[in-house]
């Protein structure tokens, strides 16, 4: 059953960020904002979920949000934490009919201007979502000694972690920015439906990303690949934009890597693989990213390392749909592996769920690629 939206009296409204109810705009065909009841197999609900909690982790600004956009007085759904807040207002407001004015006025919400683009992504028809991973056939894959039940379930994609603390040496910002120019929003088209990832430059000509990007499991090898490594609310005369020969030149389906070939080389630096330093539990990592296929971001972790083994690396840190494919630095911007998947598991006071995280080992990826003659790195 689909309802039609309720209609709204124009008023302003008080609140921290500025909005203002926002007129209804017809949606035609309807979408998923405006069923009811919501189906919550469909992945756009966890998508949109998922994009919300990250811009507006404040339960004022959700708050503020849902009233503006025309949330019935004494309805916003309180909760413990904010991804089962943000869940619950979304079916509140569905039944409302305000869902979509709320996405239309977070699209205009100038201090979430990193989340426009791909909230207007998931207002659309036919919404972005990020390709799936595959499940592990592995339900003990957490190898952490701070492993619980919870951990056993099957891999899933990118989610929230528990807000951790950051204090490190100023002079690693610096080198995060710089780092930062060899990462890229990748754009990806299958057939007609349409994804996020992110890959990083390992040559001049070259991208690495994750294999699951770029071969979906359900509608199979990406049609089309844009890389944009200025993807971010920086400014520039000229963005780099790439297109991407989507035939990769070197994958492996196993490993969930896979080497692509840029149109034409960039004149920016490649990453540093691998590191002549021991990589341990509690040591920090670095993940830059496209959340969301949103503007570029980086997580910063200290003592996030929980295992390490010859093939991959499992840590603590946030991510999102779309941070698939990212690197994964040490504290000396060495890459030392892959962003690959994560998977929830519950926290050990009982506050809610931890989403651990893991990355593919660099090294086994250096090893294939120089066996093929593959030359990589900063110096090349």
């Amino acid at each position: 059953m689909k309802r039609a939206p309720v209609k709204q009296a124009h008023g302003r409204y008080n609140t921290p960020h500025g909005c203002v109810p926002a007129e209804r705009r017809k949606i035609t065909p309807m979408t998923y904002l405006d069923d009811v009841p919501q189906d919550w197999t469909r992945p756009e609900y966890s998508a949109l979920r998922d994009v919300l909690v990250h811009a507006y982790p404040r339960r004022a600004d959700a708050a503020a949000l849902a009233e503006a956009a025309g949330l019935v007085p004494g309805t916003f759904p309180e909760r413990d934490d904010m991804r089962a807040t943000w869940t619950a207002l979304i079916r509140v407001l569905g039944d409302q009919g305000r869902l979509a004015a709320l996405v239309e006025n977070a699209m205009r919400d100038p201090a979430r201007a990193a989340y426009k683009e791909r909230l207007g992504e998931l207002l659309s028809g036919a919404p972005v979502l990020a390709p799936p991973q595959k499940a592990s056939g592995d339900g003990d894959w957490w190898r952490g000694a701070d492993r619980t039940a919870g951990a056993e379930a099957r891999l899933r994609r990118e989610r929230l972690m528990h807000p951790r603390s950051r204090l490190m040496e100023v002079e690693l910002a610096a080198e995060v920015v710089s780092a930062a120019r060899s990462v890229a929003r990748l754009s990806l088209r299958f057939g007609d439906e349409r994804g996020h990832g992110t890959g990083f430059l390992i040559a001049a000509g070259l991208l690495l990303t994750n294999f699951h990007n770029v071969v979906h499991e359900k509608f199979g090898p990406a049609t089309s690949v844009v890389a944009e490594f200025d993807h971010d609310q920086g400014k520039h005369e000229t963005p780099l934009v790439r297109r991407v020969n989507v035939e990769p030149c070197l994958s492996s389906p196993d490993g969930d890597w896979a080497v692509l070939m840029l149109e034409s080389p960039v004149d920016r630096v490649p990453l540093r693989l691998g590191t002549p330093f021991d990589i341990g539990v509690d040591d920090l990592v670095v993940i830059i990213q496209h959340p969301h296929g949103a503007f570029k971001q980086f997580a910063l972790e200290p003592l996030a390392i929980r295992y390490v083994d010859e093939l991959r690396i499992q840590y603590v840190a946030d991510t999102q749909q779309g941070s698939s494919g990212s690197p994964v630095f040490n504290e000396k911007m060495h890459v030392i592996a892959l962003h690959q998947a994560e998977a929830p598991t519950a926290a050990v006071d009982g506050s809610g769920r931890l989403w651990y995280n893991q990355g593919r080992r660099i090294e086994p990826i250096m090893q294939e690629l120089a066996s093929r003659n593959i030359q990589f790195g900063p110096d090349v």
